[in-house]
């Protein structure tokens, strides 16, 4: 079954690019991949978490369930990834891997040939996506390599050779989303498994939150956000601590990281943005071999 948060995170994609003047990102096609009972699930969400509000009808519940705990967290990640993809491939080829791909479009509306897309995700995301993506966009057939894992069982290298994956050509490695739901030393043993088929000057990027941020009495966001993800059916585990994330990076393999705190990432990505700010205690890291 897909995951309702990847659900969730394109209905978030698609209100923010059709609904708001100034757009961090823009995801065209992720209207397609949702439908009227993922609004209505959405709507049932906000109804539950967010307080009522006499003057608000059920679509601004909605929009603001999104502009509270999704859009936050997913734009500035995606717009960031992408940012560096579209650098990286001015200057030559580049392999743009997707761990965990969810219902991310970028290969429907990626137009450089100098990217090679690989995705990676649970056999049942797979599915629906491509069989979404042959019954929508049959005209148009995006570069892109599916690959199915487990990342509880299989390897990510067997895996990505296996699909055609170039070890000697450089990389940018989207891990977003995940950390959420991975414990951090199981977080870098996958990415350790990535450093070893790196090729020299390939990025690795990634989002996580705060462990000091993670508390059980239901008042801060955080908290908030794991009902909510609860409610959907998916356990998030405990947050990480930012002095370990550098000193595990370092020993997976990562030779620099970079670390934007909320903080930066206002600075960097909402300054413009009336309305929405980062997510308390979320970071980006961008972690170079």
């Amino acid at each position: 079954m897909i995951s309702k948060t990847a659900l969730l995170c394109a209905l978030a994609r698609a209100v923010h690019t059709h609904d708001k003047t100034e757009k961090i990102f823009e995801d065209d096609f992720a209207q397609d991949f949702i439908g009227l009972k993922e609004y209505r699930h959405a709507r049932n969400l906000a109804r539950t978490y967010l307080p009522a509000k006499k003057s608000s009808s059920k679509d601004d519940l909605t929009r603001d369930l999104l502009d509270q705990y999704f859009l936050p967290i997913i734009l500035p990640r995606n717009r960031f990834a992408e940012d560096i993809v579209e650098a990286k491939q001015r200057t030559g080829d580049v392999q743009y891997v997707l761990l965990g791909a969810g219902l991310d479009s970028f290969a429907l509306r990626n137009k450089s040939p100098n990217v090679d897309v690989f995705e990676l995700d649970l056999y049942e995301t797979q599915v629906f996506k491509i069989e979404r993506m042959q019954e929508l966009f049959a005209k148009k057939r995006p570069k892109v390599h599916f690959v199915e894992i487990d990342f509880n069982k299989d390897s990510i290298i067997s895996r990505l050779t296996n699909a055609g994956f170039n070890p000697k050509k450089r990389s940018v490695f989207s891990i977003l989303g995940v950390s959420y739901y991975i414990p951090i030393e199981i977080f870098f043993k996958t990415i350790a498994q990535i450093t070893q088929i790196a090729a020299p000057n390939s990025v690795v990027v990634f989002d996580y939150y705060e462990k000091e941020r993670d508390c059980t009495d239901n008042t801060t966001k955080i908290s908030r956000l794991k009902q909510i993800a609860a409610a959907c059916g998916e356990r998030m585990v405990e947050g990480y601590d930012p002095a370990q994330v550098a000193e595990l990076a370092k020993k997976s393999g990562i030779e620099y990281c970079l670390d934007l705190s909320p903080k930066d990432i206002d600075e960097a990505f909402f300054k413009s943005s009336p309305g929405l700010s980062s997510f308390e205690g979320v970071h980006l890291m961008y972690c170079g071999k």
